[in-house]
């Protein structure tokens, strides 16, 4: 992503436009960073603000695990690697194309121990609510 020394940018893209690759992954590390620490303050909070942390959660896992289904425990700085690859390639390609395209068709991956102990409390909890 790198040409004679000079960083590459972004001119197409709708989003990143007039942006160097570098500003973007530096950008989208800090991001991944930032939801992982909400991620785990939801969790943390869970049990006395189920909504709230439930829709922190929900948000969180749509934006981030088509990228990785064990984002929350991921590097960031890896995760950001992928994410602006797949980015660079729409660049260059000039097609929003989805992220499924740039994946390899492998075996579905193991659930997180993190994201399995979520799906657990939320199975729990509206198990709880039909009960009520």
């Amino acid at each position: 992503m790198e040409s004679g020394g000079i960083a590459a940018r972004f001119t197409w893209h709708p989003e990143y436009a007039g942006r160097t690759v570098f500003d973007v992954r530096d950008e989208l590390v800090r991001e991944i960073s930032a939801d992982q620490r909400s991620w785990a303050l939801a969790l943390e909070g869970a049990e006395e603000h189920e909504a709230d942390a439930l829709a922190t959660v929900m948000r969180l896992e749509k934006k981030w695990s088509e990228f990785d289904l064990g984002w929350a425990e991921a590097d960031p700085a890896v995760l950001a690697d992928r994410i602006l690859q797949w980015e660079w390639e729409r660049e260059q390609r000039r097609d929003l194309f989805p992220f499924s395209e740039m994946r390899p068709a492998a075996l579905p991956e193991e659930i997180p121990p993190a994201q399995a102990s979520w799906l657990n409390w939320l199975q729990r909890l509206f198990r709880g609510r039909g009960s009520r």
